[in-house]
């Protein structure tokens, strides 16, 4: 099985470095709007996760 299929951590820091990688594509690009978009994504992802009761 893959690392990423069964380690959360390593998916979301996979999933970060992509989107860092895909924000600067379209930097280039001059899509500008989806930069911004892309880079309110990569602020949630990075953003500390309360725990949920359960």
């Amino acid at each position: 099985m893959d690392t990423f299929e069964t380690d959360p951590t390593m998916t979301r820091a996979l999933a970060l470095a992509l989107m860092r990688q895909a924000k600067e594509y379209l930097t280039a690009t001059k899509d500008g709007d989806a930069a911004d978009q892309l880079q309110r994504a990569i602020d949630t992802l990075l953003t500390p996760r309360t725990p949920v009761a359960a």
